[in-house]
């Protein structure tokens, strides 16, 4: 009797009976990657136009602080020159009694003195703002000269009198706020020539 089983078809050793499918694409996933590729680059030019805008703050800032450094320095170093002539003045007495005629003109100085030192503290204390300490404390050490100078007039016109010594000590104070203005206005010069590549 012949065997009419089927003999099944004969398999591939290669693909081992299973034959490789195709990936299939849809119009959705394309679309789904294009976006997605599309806010990956809309994310990076936003990124990039931040950090442009960044630095352009900086640099917008840095000049702003150069501005103002530059008119700080100009407003100290127009102060440095009317406090020295204040100081002299100050310290520019006549060795005797105090009169009425004096003790007025020493009256006036005290007040254009207690004016200036006003403007020293202020620029002082805008110099700690914009400047480094070293050039903010020459500031400060010339406000104190200044209070020094101040005080000592006072002593002179409280003792009804001025001596040689008062007036020497009085010039030497003068000496000392003016060196030390002038450190400061030296050192706001150098810093600002610095900045702008002048120094």
């Amino acid at each position: 009797m012949t065997d009419l089983t089927p003999i099944p078809p004969e398999t591939d050793p290669i693909d081992n009976g299973s034959r490789g499918k195709t990936q299939r694409v849809s119009v959705e996933g394309t679309i789904a990657s294009v976006s997605a590729i599309s806010a990956m680059i809309v994310a990076a030019a936003s990124m990039f136009t931040a950090v442009q805008a960044l630095d352009v703050s900086r640099t917008a800032a840095k000049q702003k602080i150069f501005e103002t450094q530059l008119a700080t320095c100009l407003q100290f170093s127009e102060l440095t020159a009317r406090a020295s002539s204040d100081s002299e003045k100050a310290a520019a007495l006549t060795e005797g009694p105090i009169d009425d005629d004096v003790s007025a003109e020493i009256t006036a100085r005290l007040e254009a003195g207690d004016a200036v030192s006003t403007s020293i503290y202020q620029q002082y204390l805008q110099m700690t703002m914009v400047f480094p300490d070293e050039i903010s404390d020459a500031a400060y050490a010339a406000s104190e000269k200044r209070v020094a100078l101040y005080n000592k007039q006072v002593e002179v016109l409280d003792a009804g009198v001025i001596t040689a010594q008062d007036i020497a000590d009085l010039e030497r104070l003068a000496g000392e706020e003016t060196d030390q203005l002038n450190t400061a206005s030296s050192a706001c010069r150098d810093e600002v020539g610095a900045v702008a590549g002048i120094g």
